[in-house]
Formats: structure tokens, sequence, C-alpha cells
């Protein structure tokens, strides 16, 4: 058993040795993958031509035995340039996990769907509520081919990292955010994510834009037994409070208002959100 281990770890070992010095490598690049692509083998080519572009991708034999130094065959075990992240679970599993040492970022983003298919890809159970193998096969039964289908889960994955990319960047704006009382106060031009300021310890946000106005509640605050419910005697009938007492909106994005037919002034808005929080919830 000890041999066994061993040899494992030795073979992973080599596989992320692969991987470093096929993305260093300088010249023509190739990607590898086999021919009627599973989730795996579609996702892991999407996210290596993402980090080199430049690279050419073709479509093989499951069972070819790959070589060549210019080469990357994910998801194939036959030759010294194959990459089957076995010790992971999936070749894509094994990808992401490097991507730990040189984009945190990115592989903060992309960990919980290198779990799913560290799983998926063995047969195992898997809870998420969106499973890659299953957008794979509609692709397939959409009629795309190998390559269609490779297009698609790169975008999914450069979406993925655009949208890491603006929380990371919301995350440094929303530090300079000042919370006074518990709220927080957003403009037209502060485009942070309230979830970014409920870290913070904001139980409240309050934004304003020339589509509208609106007031958010913290989960933690909505268990604390804070409702905007009780915002309502103080806003006129273009207002939306929520049932629940998590928001309270008139107009935004989706139905844009103008902010000056409120009946109410962000800095009024502002002010009785905080009174909600110096009275103590019995």
């Amino acid at each position: 058993m000890q041999i066994s281990a061993e040899q494992d770890k030795k073979k992973s070992d080599d596989e992320k040795d692969r991987i470093k010095n096929w993305l260093g490598f300088t010249g023509p690049i190739l990607i590898a993958t086999h021919k009627d692509v599973d989730a795996d083998a579609a996702f892991s080519a999407a996210l290596l031509h993402i980090l080199r572009p430049d690279a050419a991708i073709i479509f093989v034999r499951a069972d070819s035995k790959i070589s060549q130094p210019e080469v990357l065959a994910v998801d194939l075990l036959n030759g010294t340039s194959s990459v089957k992240g076995l010790e992971q679970g999936s070749a894509f599993g094994l990808l992401v996990e490097q991507l730990k040492h040189t984009d945190s970022c990115y592989y903060n983003s992309l960990k919980q769907w290198a779990k799913q298919l560290n799983l998926t890809d063995q047969a195992e159970l898997c809870r998420d509520s969106v499973i890659l193998a299953d957008l794979v096969n509609a692709w397939r039964e959409n009629g795309f081919d190998d390559r269609k289908i490779v297009e698609r889960a790169r975008e999914l994955l450069h979406g993925k990292l655009i949208n890491a990319r603006r929380q990371e960047k919301q995350k440094k704006l929303a530090s300079k955010i000042i919370i006074e009382h518990g709220v927080a106060v957003l403009g037209p031009n502060e485009h942070i994510a309230s979830k970014q300021l409920f870290k913070r310890g904001a139980k409240a946000v309050v934004r304003y834009s020339s589509k509208g106005m609106a007031v958010v509640l913290s989960k933690k605050a909505r268990n604390q037994g804070y409702s905007l419910i009780k915002l309502k005697d103080a806003l006129n009938d273009g207002w939306f409070i929520h049932p629940d007492g998590f928001l309270a909106s008139f107009g935004g994005p989706k139905a844009p208002k103008c902010v000056d037919d409120a009946g109410i002034t962000v800095e009024s808005l502002t002010m009785r959100t905080k009174q909600l929080f110096a009275v103590e919830v019995v």
C-alpha cells in the first residue's frame, strides 16, 4: 500500500509539472482532449484555452498516446503529456488547484465547480443545483459538436473570471464606504454589492441613482428581528416593501422611477433607517 501511495503521489507531481511546463512553453502549443467530450474534457480544454489563448485545440481518440512537450492532453491517460487528475478526481480539478498558487481570485471563483467535477467525473453524488455535466448533455442535444461545446464552456468560465475580478474590485471599494449606525449609503457611481458591506458589519444599505431609491436589509439584521416594514408610514404609495421586510424600493434598474417622486430625500431615508437600529428589538 505504501508503494502504491508513493506511485500515486509521483504521478500527481508529474502531472503538475506537465501543466507548469506547458503553460511556460514558448512556441506553438496545442491542447488535446478526447472526442465526444464530457464535462471534464470540455471545461479542462476551455480553461487551458483561457490561460493560453494562443493554443489550438484538437480532439483525439481516448486511447491516444501523446508525449510531445508542446501538447497538453487533458482527460487522457496515455503518454507523458497527459493529465487526468486522478488524485483530485478530474483533470479540471487538478487545473483549478494549480491556479491556487498563481491566481487566487480565479481559483476561488472556480473551486466549487472543480469540487463538483471531482465528484461527478467519478460517478459520485453531487448536490449542486446546476450540474456542469448536464450542461454538456444539453449542448449535445442541441446538436453542438465537440468544438462548439468547448466554446460554450469557455464562455461560462470567462464570465466567471470577469465576475470574480469585478467582485474583487467591489471588495476594495467597499472597504472605503463609511458605515454609520449600521447603515451604509451608496450613490449613483458606487457599484458595490450590498453583501460586501454586510460582510463589514452593515445592517442596511441605502441606494440611490437616477433610476430610483432603495433600502436593503442584511440577513443578520432580519434574524435579529429588524424589518423595513416599519418604514411604511414614512413612504408614499409608489414604494414597494417586500412582505418579508428585507427590501423597500422606489423604482430601480428593472423599473426606473424619478427619485423626485419618491416623497422622501435620501438623507431622510437614511436617518429613518438608522432609527430602526436605535430601538432595541425584543
